[in-house]
C-alpha cells in the first residue's frame, strides 16, 4: 500500500511540474514579445552577418594607423595570404607587396583626411596567377576604416581583349561598321571613319547620312528588311565615292544581323574591290586571248621541261588532234613514254643539242601517230629563259605531209577547237564559280568562327562550313569521276546487291536533307530483288536523282521506287517539282548542261550517271512535264 501511495504521489508531482513548465514557457514567450516590442531588432541587424558572408568581396577593418582589426567577410574571400586570425593586429605593409601598399596607403590617407570614399587599385599574385583588385575605402568613424576589395581580373582581361580587338580592326583594310536597327552607328573602325567621313559621335551619327549605298532612311529600312529576309546574312555590291575623290569605286559588302540584349545589331564588312575587278577582267581577257590563240593556231605547239627529263608541260589541241595523242597522255611524260623508241631517241638528241648550244633549231621530223600513220612536220625548237630556274623548251611544228589535207584538217580542227574552247570556257567559268563559292564560305566563316564568342553563333558558322565542305567534296568527286571516264579508268566492283536495302539506305540518308515542305517517300510495295552490280555506283546514280529532285522541288513529294520488268529492273525517282521542257529533256544528260544557272552544281552529275548505267548494261532517261514534275529512271539487267 505504501509503494502504491508513493508512485501516485510522484505521478501527481510530475504532472504539477509539467503544468508549471508550460506556464513558465508562456510567460517567457510573453516577456520576449514585450522585449522585442520595446527594443525591436531591424532586418539589417538580424541578417547583417549572413549578408557580409555572402558578399564576393574581401571586407576588412583597419584603424587609422593601418593596423588590421578584423576580416568581416567570409574566409573564402581572403586573398592576401594572411589568415583571418593572423590578420588581427598586423600592419597593412606586412600583408601586401610594397607597390600595392603604397597605392592603398595614399588612398586611405585621403579617405581619412576628407571623410569621403576613396578608390585604389593594386595587383597581387594569388594561387599562381596575377590578379587585379579594386579597393573601396569607407571611413567608419574617427578611429576605423572599412576596405572593400573586389577581384576585377576578368574585367581587366576583357578590357584588354577589347582594346586588342579594336586595335586589330583599326588596322585591317576593310571598313567595318555596326548599326542599330534605327540606323545609328554603334561601332566603326578607323578605316570606315576615314573612308566615309564620319564627323558625328558614335551613337548619334546615322548611317543614311553618310555617302553609302543607303542614302535615305527609307533605303536603310529596305536594306535592313533584305538582311532579315535572308536569315540575317546578305552580301551585295555597291558603288561609292571616297572622301576627297570624285571617281566612283565598287565595294563588296557582307552584312550580318546579330542580337545583343534582345536588340538587333547589323554588322557591315566592306571591301574595296574596284582594282580587283579591273585586274580580274584584264587577266580573264588575257587568258582567253592566249587560250584562243594557242588552241586555234594551225601548228603543233608543245613545251618541255629540260630540268625534269624533258617531260611535256604543254601540248596544244592541234598537236593532240593531229597526232591522236591526247594532252592527258602527253603532259607529265617523256618522248620515250609517248613515241616509238627510234623517234624518241631522235627527239631527245635534238633537245640535248639545243640545250648545249642554246641556238634555235629548225628541223624536219617524222613521227607515227597513234593509229600508225606517218606524218612529216617542220619543227622549230628554242629555249625560253625563266626567272630563278632552268629555261623551258618550246617547240612549234607545221605538218607538211599534204598541204591540201592540212588545209582541210585545219578547217576541221579550227571548228573543233572553237567548240572545245567554248565548252572549256564555259566549264572553267562554271568551275571557278562553283569552287570559289564554297571556298569563300569556308574561309570567311572559319575566320569568323575564331572571333565568335556566342556558342549559338559558333554552331551556325560550323554548320555553314560543314555544308560548304560537302558541296566542295561533291564538286571534286564529280570532276574526278569525269576524269576517270575520260581516261577509261572508271572501275566497277561487282557484288550481290539487295535492291530494297539499297533504296532504304538512300531514303534514310536523304531524309535529313529534305525540307519540311517536301515529303520524301519510299515506295511501300517494293519486291525482293537481288542484283549482281556495283552497289556504290547504283547508290551514286539514285543519290544524284534524289539530289536533283530536291533542288527543283519546293513542295510536294519525291518517291523512290523500282519494278521488275521481264529480264531487267527499272529504278525511278519521281518528283512533283517544276518539270523540264520537252526540248531540253534530251540535253540534260550532256556534260556541263544546267537547266538553271542559279542552282548550285557543275552540270556533270547526270552525264556521269549515264556513263555508269551504260557500262552496267542498262538505259537511262527522263519523263517530265513542265509544272507537274519529273521522273528520272534507269534500267539494270537481271542476272
Amino acid at each position: 500500500m505504501d509503494s502504491e501511495r508513493t508512485v501516485k504521489t510522484m505521478a501527481e508531482q510530475l504532472e504539477a511540474l509539467t503544468k508549471e513548465n508550460e506556464r513558465l514557457k508562456q510567460e517567457l514567450s510573453v516577456l520576449r514579445q514585450e522585449k522585442e516590442k520595446a527594443n525591436p531588432v531591424s532586418f539589417k541587424e538580424r541578417y547583417a552577418v549572413k549578408i557580409l558572408n555572402s558578399l564576393p568581396d574581401m571586407l576588412t577593418v583597419f584603424d587609422h594607423n593601418e593596423i588590421g582589426i578584423e576580416v568581416v567577410s567570409n574566409e573564402e574571400t581572403n586573398h592576401v595570404g594572411v589568415t583571418n586570425e593572423d590578420f588581427v593586429g598586423m600592419h597593412m605593409r606586412n600583408m601586401v607587396p610594397p607597390e600595392a601598399y603604397q597605392n592603398i596607403h595614399s588612398n586611405m590617407q585621403h579617405a581619412v583626411a576628407t571623410g569621403a570614399v576613396s578608390a585604389a587599385h593594386h595587383e597581387l599574385d594569388f594561387n599562381g596567377k596575377r590578379h587585379y583588385y579594386e579597393n573601396r575605402i569607407f571611413p567608419l568613424d574617427e578611429k576605423y576604416v572599412l576596405i572593400m576589395c573586389r577581384d576585377i581580373s576578368e574585367r581587366v582581361a576583357t578590357q584588354r581583349q577589347l582594346e586588342v580587338f579594336k586595335s586589330v580592326l583599326d588596322k585591317v583594310s576593310d571598313s567595318i561598321l555596326a548599326v542599330s536597327k534605327d540606323g545609328t552607328l554603334v561601332y566603326a573602325n578607323k578605316q570606315f571613319i576615314e573612308e566615309y567621313g564620319v564627323t558625328k559621335e558614335l551613337g548619334i551619327q546615322k548611317v543614311y547620312d553618310l555617302p553609302v549605298s543607303m542614302t535615305t532612311k527609307e533605303a536603310w529600312e529596305k536594306r535592313l528588311q533584305e538582311i532579315r529576309d535572308n536569315d540575317g546574312s546578305f552580301a551585295y555590291r555597291a558603288a561609292y565615292v571616297r572622301m576627297g575623290e570624285t571617281k566612283k569605286r565598287v565595294h563588296q559588302v557582307s552584312s550580318f544581323l546579330t542580337h545583343e540584349n534582345e536588340q538587333e545589331l547589323i554588322w557591315f564588312f566592306t571591301q574595296d574591290i574596284t582594282d580587283v575587278i579591273k585586274k580580274r577582267d584584264e587577266l580573264r581577257e588575257l587568258n582567253q586571248l592566249l587560250d584562243g590563240i594557242l588552241n586555234n593556231i594551225p601548228v603543233y605547239l608543245f613545251v618541255k621541261d629540260p630540268a625534269d627529263e624533258f617531260k611535256y608541260l604543254y601540248w596544244n589541241k592541234a598537236f593532240a588532234e593531229h597526232s591522236g595523242i591526247p594532252a592527258s597522255k602527253a603532259i607529265g611524260h617523256t618522248d620515250y613514254e609517248i613515241f616509238q623508241s627510234e623517234e624518241a631517241e631522235k627527239f631527245r638528241k635534238d633537245d640535248l643539242e639545243l640545250l648545249r648550244t642554246h641556238q634555235r633549231i629548225d628541223i624536219q621530223e617524222t613521227y607515227l601517230t597513234a593509229n600508225g600513220e606517218a606524218r612529216i612536220v617542220q619543227t622549230l625548237k628554242a629555249l625560253v629563259p625563266m626567272e630563278d630556274r632552268e629555261p623551258l623548251l618550246i617547240g612549234i611544228s607545221w605538218d607538211t605531209t599534204n598541204l591540201q589535207n592540212i588545209e582541210q584538217e585545219l578547217i576541221k580542227a579550227r571548228i573543233k577547237a572553237e567548240q572545245s574552247d567554248r565548252l572549256k570556257s564555259a566549264f572553267l567559268a562554271n568551275m571557278s564559280h562553283e569552287i570559289r563559292t564554297p571556298l569563300n564560305a569556308i574561309v570567311g566563316f572559319s575566320s569568323m568562327l575564331q572571333e565568335a564568342d556566342n556558342p549559338e553563333e559558333k554552331l551556325q558558322y560550323v554548320t555553314i562550313i560543314e555544308e560548304n565542305n560537302k558541296r566542295l567534296l561533291q564538286l571534286i568527286s564529280d570532276i574526278l569521276d569525269l576524269s576517270k571516264i575520260e581516261a577509261g579508268t572508271f572501275d566497277f566492283t561487282f557484288e550481290k546487291v539487295n535492291a530494297k536495302r539499297l533504296c532504304n539506305e538512300l531514303y534514310q540518308a536523304m531524309q535529313m536533307r529534305t525540307s519540311p515542305q517536301v515529303e520524301l517517300r519510299l515506295s511501300p510495295d517494293l519486291p525482293d530483288l537481288q542484283l549482281t552490280s556495283d552497289k556504290s555506283r547504283l547508290y551514286q546514280v539514285l543519290s544524284n536523282f534524289v539530289v536533283n529532285a530536291l533542288k527543283f522541288t519546293s513542295e510536294g513529294s519525291i518517291t523512290i521506287s523500282y519494278q521488275i520488268k521481264g529480264k531487267e529492273a527499272k529504278f525511278s525517282v519521281e518528283d512533283t517539282g517544276i518539270g523540264i521542257e520537252p526540248e531540253k529533256q534530251t540535253a540534260v544528260f550532256n556534260r556541263f548542261v544546267k537547266l538553271n544557272n542559279f542552282i548550285p552544281g557543275t552540270g556533270l552529275g547526270l552525264s556521269i550517271c549515264q556513263s555508269i548505267i551504260t557500262q552496267l548494261g542498262g538505259k537511262i532517261g527522263v519523263d517530265s512535264e513542265p509544272g507537274k514534275g519529273s521522273c528520272f529512271w534507269f534500267t539494270h539487267p537481271l542476272g
